[in-house]
């Protein structure tokens, strides 16, 4: 027969867990929300390259040039060719700064680029070392540079 010793937490013990889980909470939460936003830029970054290689891709399947419309101001981008609407896109714009050097770009029928200096930049919140920049040459190649860097390999100045 048992004497007076009952099996469980202690109300002390339940007390400390709860504080320990609550600091825990307290450092992880803020680091996790800066992760999820990170993540917002660089998917629209990569989001915007798929949409340079795709119409630089119809340009040459098509053989007749492809336009990539940009309009930063409400983030849509959308890809033609011939006056029909073949890809589009919106960027969402809270709070993701979203340049662009030319409002389009064009690929000619050999998937060439009218424009030799192309540039796209996705930045949040005025932080350079998170900002992602993309470039076209006049090859009609797009590059997603990594994170924080411009085309030459050297940290971003600014957004």
């Amino acid at each position: 027969m048992r004497t007076g010793h009952a099996s469980g937490f202690t109300l002390i013990e339940l007390m400390v867990v709860v504080a320990l889980l609550s600091i825990v909470a307290f450092l992880a939460i803020p680091n996790l929300f800066g992760l999820v936003r990170d993540n917002q830029v660089q998917a629209q970054a990569e989001e915007m390259n798929a949409m340079l290689q795709y119409a630089r891709s119809e340009s040459v399947i098509r053989r007749r040039p492809v336009n990539v419309n940009i309009d930063t101001a409400t983030g849509e981008v959308d890809v033609t060719s011939a006056g029909v609407i073949l890809r589009a896109s919106t960027f969402d714009a809270t709070g993701v700064d979203f340049t662009s050097s030319h409002p389009q770009l064009i690929y000619r029928a050999n998937g060439t680029s009218t424009i030799g200096d192309f540039r796209a930049s996705f930045c949040r919140d005025g932080i350079s070392e998170k900002a992602y920049v993309i470039s076209v040459i006049n090859s009609g190649r797009s590059t997603l540079h990594p994170q924080g860097l411009s085309e030459d390999g050297t940290a971003l100045g600014g957004c």
